[in-house]
This record gives structure tokens, sequence and C-alpha cells, in this order.
């Protein structure tokens, strides 16, 4: 162990390829150097010049915030299935919902709140670009209201007619009555806004609220089972949540009580461009009803309630919004993050000296990275790739890796030997990038080769995303070997200059440094302490004894790593649309997710009985709790209005079309007519048209955890396939898009690490020119990936879409710190200690410098509110802590013992011309070199 090496007598196919490269990086990047060092102005321009150029590309650039475009597959039936509805059955009713929480809200005083706040939100009025006014009640779903003196009125009519009958409400005045009587008194029905919630119980009437008592209100909630102002049949505990009841079963309280409110879509205002998607859901809304949707926000934002009652609410637009608004959140975090990063930035490549210290090239280095983000992004919008909630953290990434390239360049210069220092500036420069350039070369297409790979996936974010981050790493890495080497030239010649390192104006004159400034405490620091110690025998044995347990114990911990993807994550948490979801799961286990199934232009004469009995089998299916079907209604409706049994039968499509029509203007299936479309206008009293589409809804039951989930949905799937319809038959769900995602996401998380890892591992083989090492660098990856995933499980994450980008990008990371420290390990002479040291003493400062200043950019982040944010910090800060810890213990360690015999290297002069173009005959490199006498073996 430790000893000296002899060279191999022969070099391998692969390494004689690499080789190749490798020697033809070291003579491009030594002309490069000097090409960029001899031309700095130009150079410049010219990035600047590009960078412009591609700020055209935001002229494309869009904001992608629907789930149904960022996480789920293309090719899903959730997706068919919405754009399906989005052409045949757009949605016309959106749904703003109010909760109530208390101790008890079934109180007096608390009814009253509700029935104030009621008042407020009818009260709201938004006026139009055309100066037109509009109210709730010009914007609501409204439906026939039988409440108030029609009630009455209508109580007194039936008592007459059926006196047996008592005051039961549940007659059907089309059935009871002539039809043509009963068609004149629809016309003329009033109607009232949509909204559902216990104050139905007393008709929205503000005499009975005054008076209410707290018996009252409990006497209401167990005894009345009608609509007040609908006159529908309505069971009002299913408003609360929390319930508790007494012995006999009766509610004497409850926690929460939701409200409903139904808006109704214009459609004419649609038709005529005005369409607006906030929902994020494939859901058009007309200007009109978006204003008050935005308006009804701020109004129940800063509503001012009694003294123990908490509000929350929701709009249909609040996803969408809320959405669109995090994905630039946390800039505070990001901008504090940046200048804590500058100041690391310029205390590392600088020295604590007037002349030597450098701000401006730090601040440069930085820019260098914000161009390269600014054209990444410019040209990905030119190309049309979605910008997604996720993609927020790539400046965060490229600064990393941007000032880890920056920290490499720098410490190349620094480490160039006392011959190489005495040539002219731009051969210095040239020297500085042979050396750097094969380094940031290695790190920048493994990790342009993992992201790439990456981009394969179906899940459209994760594809955006690494195509983001293959370009970014590109324009990056083309960037700090251009722009930002171009202005260390100037710094440099500033320096040699004696000039101030702040005012370049400014010259000292007989200046000389202080010694104190002259001290490397990094380099010193590998050199004479951590290095020795790392490499004694003992340490050797304890690193790989520590490498073992950790290694052993996350194994154990990433068995137990749950997968869950859900689009609420997106949400922050401070934000009042999460405290009502979160309070609505909560109160509400027991509504389970709510899905409908659409039909398209089907033989429905024909084929009507399928629809009844798809929707049979659903209700006998496990994982369905309920369905609520029009087929059953209007079978029921037919055999007491015509004496016909239709179930089970083909129809005649007139007859079809006359009991249709008559069954929704009936009171039972009025509120079915925005169940189906038509291919002209239903008509009180005329046969239905030809009916285009229609619908049913349905509703699971509360299922836990991803296969109980899927297979409900699948199950549902599968049921409708087998129904053999002639057109368009498909459920879905609103939880169906993180449903379809869970679907998919394991295996997609598998294929991408594998083939991100083998990607990295044919990149670092072919750039590192030998097996072992990059066996090594692989080995170092894996570790910490695994490590990084039990991490994961004690911070709570899951793998959902973003630990699955998080991940991605770490192999990115991680893979440059073990590179690093293995090419520089490959390019020493000397016993394998010897090398591993000369690796940690030249490579150690710039890989834990870029580790660190990669950690400091997104450290703020752990006071975030964004899952995306928070997340891709407790992702990160296991990257940081283990890919260090690979990379500079165990690596190190790991080569010391076992690593391979470094690169075999002609011998050239630096200044001389073969130098100069680094020209040696690559005919010689191909064949295999003599035995030559090294260091003792």
């Amino acid at each position: 162990m430790g000893g000296a090496e002899e060279e191999p007598r022969s070099l391998s196919c692969i390494q004689r390829v690499s080789y190749v490269v490798v020697n033809s990086l070291e003579s491009f990047f030594y002309w490069y150097g000097r090409t960029v060092a001899s031309h700095p102005s130009r150079f410049i321009a010219f990035c600047t010049l590009l960078t412009g150029l591609s700020c055209l590309g935001f002229l494309n650039f869009e904001i992608e915030n629907r789930s149904e475009r960022l996480w789920i597959p293309q090719d899903s039936d959730y997706v068919k299935t919405l754009d399906w509805q989005r052409e045949n059955f757009p949605q016309d009713q959106r749904i703003e919902m109010i909760m109530y929480s208390a101790e008890n809200v079934l109180t007096a005083d608390y009814i009253r709140e509700m029935y104030r706040i009621h008042e407020e939100l009818t009260s709201i009025e938004i006026t139009n670009s055309k100066g037109q006014h509009f109210t709730q009640n010009d914007l609501c779903v409204r439906v026939p209201a039988l409440g108030g003196k029609q009630r009455e009125s209508m109580l007194q009519l039936k008592a007459m007619l059926f006196p047996e009958r008592g005051l039961d409400m549940e007659v059907d005045w089309s059935l009871m009555v002539d039809k043509n009587i009963y068609y004149q008194f629809y016309k003329i029905m009033p109607t009232a806004c949509l909204e559902m919630s216990i104050l139905e119980m007393w008709g929205y009437n503000a005499t009975l609220f005054a008076g209410l008592t707290d018996e009252d209100v409990v006497n209401a909630i167990n005894t009345v089972t009608m609509s007040a102002t609908y006159s529908y049949p309505m069971n009002f505990t299913n408003f609360l949540g929390g319930v508790v009841r007494n012995a006999s079963g009766h509610v004497v309280a409850a926690r929460t009580a939701l409200a409903q409110v139904v808006m109704q879509v214009a459609r004419s205002r649609l038709d005529s461009g005005d369409a607006q998607n906030h929902a994020g859901l494939a859901e058009e809304v007309d200007p009109e009803l978006l204003a008050w949707e935005g308006e009804y926000i701020k109004t129940m934002q800063n509503i001012v309630v009694a003294s123990g009652l908490e509000v929350f609410f929701q709009s249909q637009r609040s996803f969408g919004e809320i959405s669109s608004n995090t994905i630039f959140g946390d800039v505070f975090f990001l901008a504090c993050g940046n200048a804590i990063l500058f100041i690391y930035v310029q205390l590392m490549l600088g020295k604590f000296n007037m002349v030597e210290t450098r701000p401006v090239l730090s601040l440069l280095g930085m820019l260098t990275t914000y161009m390269a983000v600014t054209m990444a992004f410019g040209l990905c919008s030119a190309m049309g790739l979605l910008y997604g909630p996720v993609h927020n953290i790539l400046p965060l990434l490229m600064i990393g890796l941007g000032v880890d390239d920056m920290f490499v360049i720098v410490q190349c210069w620094q480490n160039l030997d006392h011959q190489e220092q005495q040539l002219e500036l731009r051969q210095r420069m040239g020297q500085a990038l042979r050396h750097a350039g094969v380094a940031i070369t290695v790190t920048s297409m493994t990790d342009c080769a993992a992201f790439l790979i990456g981009s394969t996936t179906v899940l459209p974010a994760l594809r955006s995303f690494c195509i983001y981050a293959a370009v970014g790493v590109l324009t990056l890495y083309a960037f700090q070997a251009t722009f930002f080497v171009a202005w260390f030239t100037y710094d440099q010649q500033r320096l040699e200059d004696k000039r101030n390192g702040l005012f370049w104006c400014y010259k000292h004159k007989d200046w000389t440094p202080n010694k104190c400034s002259q001290v490397d405490l990094a380099t010193l620091f590998f050199d004479k302490v951590y290095s020795k110690v790392l490499l004694l025998r003992p340490t050797k044995v304890l690193v790989f004894l520590v490498t073992a347990v950790l290694l052993g114990v996350s194994i154990m911990a990433m068995m137990n790593l749950e997968q869950s993807f859900n689009p609420i994550l997106f949400i922050p948490h401070s934000s009042y649309l999460f405290q009502f979801l979160s309070n609505l799961m909560y109160f509400y286990p027991q509504a389970g997710e709510r899905g409908t199934v659409y039909f398209g232009a089907l033989n429905y004469s024909q084929e009507l009985h399928k629809i009844g009995e798809l929707g049979q089998a659903m209700e006998r299916s496990e994982g369905v709790a309920s369905v609520t079907s029009w087929y059953d209604l209007m079978a029921d409706y037919t055999w007491k209005d015509t004496g016909e049994d239709i179930r089970g039968k083909e129809l005649n499509a007139t007859f079809f079309s006359e009991i249709l029509s008559s069954f929704l203007f009936s009171p039972a299936g009025t509120r079915f007519q925005t169940y189906f479309h038509f291919a002209g206008n239903l008509t009180l009293a005329q046969p239905a048209p030809s009916v285009t589409a229609c619908k049913f809804d349905y509703q699971h039951e509360t299922l836990e955890g991803r296969d109980e989930q899927i297979a409900a949905m699948d199950r549902v799937k599968d049921l409708v396939r087998e129904g053999h319809f002639s057109d368009v038959a498909a459920a879905t769900a609103f939880k169906y898009c993180s449903w379809e995602t869970n679907k998919v996401i394991m295996e997609e998380l598998v294929r991408n690490l594998c083939l991100a890892m083998g990607a990295v591992f044919i990149m670092t083989l072919l750039l590192l020119a030998n097996l072992v090492a990059s066996c090594f660098v692989l080995i170092s990856v894996t570790f910490t990936l695994i490590n990084v995933m039990a991490l994961m499980t004690w911070f709570g994450l899951t793998i959902d879409i973003i630990t699955c980008i998080n991940l991605v990008l770490s192999i990115g990371l991680c893979v440059d710190y073990s590179a690093h420290i293995a090419l520089h390990f490959m390019q020493v002479k000397g016993s394998r200690d010897e090398r591993a040291k000369c690796a940690l003493r030249e490579m150690g400062p710039p890989v834990i410098n870029g580790a660190f200043s990669t950690f400091l950019s997104f450290v703020l982040l752990a006071n975030s509110d964004s899952h995306v944010f928070l997340s891709f910090f407790q992702i990160f800060f296991g990257v940081f802590i283990y890919g260090v810890f690979h990379g500079l213990v165990f690596l190190p360690v790991l080569l010391s013992v076992l690593g391979p015999a470094p690169y075999l290297k002609p011998h050239h002069l630096p200044g001389t011309d073969q130098d100069e173009g680094h020209q040696g005959s690559l005919k010689s490199w191909l064949r295999p070199k003599p035995l030559r006498q090294r260091e003792g073996r």
C-alpha cells in the first residue's frame, strides 16, 4: 500500500482512444486559452452579443402551470380525456368553497356570522371593460327555486290535491298535473343562485336568522331534510365536519361547516375570444367571472369574523394563480444567498491585500454564470420548451456549477510551477486552461450527459427541466472558458501592473504584498494537515468502516422510502388555499375523490342501457363509494310518466328524445340539464335534439396509499372500456393527475437514474482514460445517491416529480467532487499515497470551495415555504455532506489503496514550440510504450 508503481507495458484500446481525447483536449485548451488571452475584448464582446441575441427567445417565454401539461405523460388517458373534454364538454360551472371552523359551529351566533359573510359576497360588484356591472346574481348558476311564498303556495295546493300525503313535498308536479299546465308554470318558476350550505335550512331569511337560538340550530340540523330555497331533499349533516353525536345518535356539535357557491361560465363570452385559463386544469373562464373571483378572494382574505370562528376558503382560480406566483417565490432568499455567495467567492479567489484581492473578477465570474443562465433560458424558450414550477431551481444549480468551474480555473492558475510562471501572460493563461480545461470538460460533459438522459423521460416537466439544465451546463462551460478567462486576463494584467483590486485606475507605487496574504490556508490545510492524517493506515481503516456502516444504514432506510405525488405540494404552506385543503382533508376524510364519466356522440337510443349497466357495475366496484347517474332517475320517471320500463332496453330514437326532454324539465331532472350537450337548443315541451355528449358523476371511497388509488382508478377505466361504447367513453377525476404520475414515477426514476449513471460512467471512462478510476468515481456517486435517498426518509420526503428531478441533479453535482480528484490522481506521478496527497493538495481547495459555495447559494432556502425549494434544500444538503465525504474522504483513501497507474505523457518543455501547440505525434501515443524507470516500486 502506498508503494511506487510501474507504468503498464502496453495500452488497451480504450486507453489509446482516451489518451487521444485527453491530450487533444489539452492541446485545444492550451491554444484556446492563449487565443482568448491574446484578444480578451473580442471574446467579451462576442459573449455579450450572444447573450443579448438569445434574449430574443424570451418573446416566446411562457409559464406552464397546468398539472396535465407538467406532471403526467402526454399520451396518458388523463390528458386525452381532458383534451376531449375541452373540445366537446367544456366545464361551465366553477365552485367557490368556504369552510367555517370553531369548537362548535352549530351556535346561533356563528350561523349569523355565516349569513353575514354570505351577504357580503352577494354584494360584490365588478365592472368589465365595457362598463357593464356584474354581481354574484348575474354570474352564478341559477336553478328553479320554490322557496318563501312560492313554497307556501305549493304546500297549500298540494295539501288540497293530496290531503293523504300531509305536508310531504316529495311530489313531482310534472307527473301530477297536465303537462301543458306544468310547462306554463315552469316558464314562470322563479330561480335563485345555487348555493349549498346549512344556511339552506332557513332559506337565507334574515328574520329567521335574527331570532335563532342555539337550540333552534341543533334541532334544525337533526330534523330538516329539505332545502328551504330549492325544495330539494338535502342531508345537511354532509356539510359538517368533526361531528359530535349524543347517545341517541343525534348531532349535538360540529367542528366545521362547509359552504359551496356554484358560478356559471358564460360560454358566449368565451366563444367571442375572451377565454382565460387560470385554473391550471384545462378549464376556461370568462373575464367577468374571473374578475369576480378575484374580488371574492380579496373579500375573504380581509374578512373579520367573530372571536372563536375561523374561515378558510378557496376559489376555482386559486390553484393556478398561487402555483404561478410560487414559481417566482422566495426571490428574497435567492438574492440573499447570492450576496453571501459573492462575499465567499471574493474571499476565496483573491488574497488579503489591496492589489491581489479580486472583487471585480469575483463579480464578473458570477456575472458569467448569470449570462449563461440567461442564454440557456432564452434558447430553450425560443425552442418552445415549457417553464414550470421546478425550473426556478435552475439558477441555483447553474450558480453552483459555474462557481465550481471558476474555482478550478483559478486554482490551476495558482498551481503553475515556477518554470510555467516565467512565461508571458497569454502562454500562462493557456497553460492554466490546459490543466483546468480537461477537468471542467469531464464534469461538464458528464453533467450534460446525465441531464440529456433525463430528457428522454415521458414526464413533461422533467423532460423540459433536463433540457434546460443540459443547455445551461453547455453554455456555462463555454462562458467560463471564454468570458471569465477573458476578464481573468484583464484582471491579471491589472494585478501585475500593481493596480488596486477594486479601483483599477489607481496604481500602487513601491507595492509589496504582506506575508500574511501570501499564505494559502486552504492549500496549506490540505497539504500539511488533512492529507497526512487521512492517509494514515488507521485513518484509512476507519474511513472504510464508516463508509460501510453508513452505506448499510442508508440501504435499510432507503427501503422505507415511499412514493407519493400530489400537485397540492406546489402550494405554499402559508397560503390560504393550502390551509383550506389541509382542513378539508382532515375534517372530511369520508369525501373520497369525485370523478366523471364522459360519453361522446353515442347512438344514445340504442346504447342507453349500456350507460345504466356501467353505472351499476361501478357501484359494485371496489373503491367506488357512490354513482350519481341520471339513468336510474330517468328510468323511474319514464315508468311513472308512460308506464314503460326502459331499463336494459334499446329504444326508439323518437321515444328517447321525448322522454329525455320530459325528464330534464321535471323537478327530478332539471339539475341534470348541464350533464348533456346537444346538437341544438333544448326547448321546453319539445323533443330533445341529438345528444353530442353527456356525463355522470361518481365518487371514490377514501383511498390510502399509491397501490390502492391506482388499482381503483384502473378498475373504473377497465369498466368503462368493457362497456364497448361506439364513441368516446372515458372516466377522469382531478386526483387522477397525481395517480397517473404515481403510476409511472418510480419506473421513470429508476430508469433515469440507471441511464444517467451509465452515461456518467461512459463519459468518465472516455475522459479519465482508465476503467478502474471510472469505476471508483461511479462507486462514489452511487454511495452518495444511496445516502441522499436515505436522508429523504429522515426528512419525510417521498418519491415525487420534484425529488425525482433533484435526484437526477444530484448525480450531476456529486460526480464533480469525485471526478476532479480522480482526474488529478491520474495526471501526477509517484506512489499512490503521494498521488492522492497531491490530488488533495491541488484539487481539494477548488472542490471544497465549489461545494461550499453551492451550499451557501441555497442554504437560506431552509426557511422556504415552497415544497420545490424546501425539498431542493433538503436533498442538496445531503449531496453537499455526502458528496464531499465521498469525494474528499472515501475516494482519496480508495485511490491510495487500489488506485491505478498514472497517465503516460510525452516530455515537453513549457514555452517551447512543442508545448505551444502540444502537438506531439499522435502515432506515438497509439503505440505501446516501453517500460520506463520511475520512482521505485
